[in-house]
């Protein structure tokens, strides 16, 4: 595998779901955020000790399996890979272009472990999150069931991948550190169909409520042997009902949209490394990606941008700018508890950034 170091800040963002099920979800209490510190769990799944409380992220008439947990966490992660990027549920026959899914969705959910759990074990160091490799395993784990059960390996690392790198003398990876911006989870439906449970969970913006995504996610039990293991089950598959930001409703998420295989095709072609980012970032596809799919209006940029740091803050376009190849509606922002100066919105509808431009007329990005 190749082990490559790279340094970039940006902002990471939420979670994911599959399609099954008839019978009701047959087990207990509702979930609740982890709020078990690290040094209070054993070496096997969180399973006893916890009176399980009615979450917010969580329907009132749904009941969830028997300590769920952390797996909010990972449904997060996966939701948003989905949002954001529109790739299926990473596998061993995914492609190499398309690998680019599981690094950010373990950058993802290594920064909702961080920063939303009690849990986040990682050494921070420049604009990346470095994890042991237990935690690595069992954050890979939580995300692919396969992965817990030995049968996938970590895909390469590729040249100009974004979220994640591996530092050869600490010996560990280290993911892109970032924040979920204002997209909250929330779960609608559970049901048990033999061992596994599929749930169905909404992305939505939490200072409006608008749903940005459906998902369906398929979990069952974890196959993960390892140490001080904070997940007691395992995503098997997750499709996408519907995404908001892509403005296609997925039937299969084997099957993109011929936009999408127009994309990436010519990205392949121009020897592109990467494909979209998040809603918050992505420094994608180049020129390909926004002469093969149609640039939305000011308008419609402003309204993402609104979504992005919500409609409370005061917003001005200024001009567009182009980051890494592709551009961009640049909107100036100000507002409570912001402290970037600037939103910017792809010309494509696609992504979402957060930032400030430095003097050199580099830009940083949210983390």
């Amino acid at each position: 595998m190749i082990k490559n170091k790279l340094k970039r800040v940006l902002a990471v963002a939420l979670a994911g779901m599959m399609v099954a099920g008839v019978v009701e979800c047959s087990s207990s209490k509702d979930a609740k955020k982890n709020n078990t510190a690290k040094s209070e769990q054993g070496t096997e799944a969180t399973t006893e000790g916890k009176a399980n409380t009615t979450a917010d992220y969580v329907a009132s008439n749904v009941t969830l399996p028997d300590n769920f947990d952390n797996m909010i966490y990972p449904i997060e992660a996966l939701m948003v890979q989905k949002l954001s990027k529109g790739y299926a549920y990473y596998t061993n026959d995914t492609s190499e272009e398309e690998a680019d899914s599981f690094w950010f969705s373990m950058a993802v959910l290594t920064s909702l472990m961080e920063t939303e759990s009690a849990y986040g074990d990682g050494v921070e160091e420049d604009s990346f999150y470095y994890l042991k490799e237990n935690t690595t395993n069992m954050y890979a784990s939580a995300l692919y069931n396969t992965y817990g059960k030995g049968d996938m390996e970590f895909p390469e690392i590729s040249d100009g991948d974004k979220y994640a790198t591996y530092d050869d003398d600490k010996d560990m990876y280290g993911f892109l550190k970032g924040d979920v911006g204002s997209l909250v989870p929330y779960i609608t439906d559970c049901t048990k169909d033999g061992s596994d449970y599929i749930i169905t969970a909404e992305l939505r913006n939490k200072d409006t409520d608008e749903v940005r995504g459906t998902y369906q996610v398929t979990i069952t039990e974890t196959s993960f042997d390892g140490d001080d293991n904070n997940f007691a089950y395992s995503v098997t598959d997750i499709t996408t009902k519907k995404n908001s930001s892509y403005g296609f409703d997925e039937e299969n998420t084997t099957d993109k949209s011929e936009e999408e295989k127009s994309t990436e095709e010519s990205t392949s072609e121009e020897g592109s490394t990467t494909e979209a980012d998040s809603e918050t970032d992505t420094d994608s596809d180049s020129d390909s990606s926004s002469s093969s799919s149609e640039s939305i209006s000011q308008d419609d940029a402003l309204s993402q941008a609104k979504d992005y740091y919500g409609s409370d803050a005061e917003y001005s376009y200024k001009k567009k700018v182009t980051v890494g190849d592709k551009e961009y509606y640049d909107f100036s922002v100000k507002g409570d508890d912001i402290s970037s100066t600037d939103v910017l919105v792809s010309v494509d509808g696609q992504d979402v950034i957060g930032g400030t431009q430095n003097d050199d007329g580099s830009w940083s990005f949210d983390q």
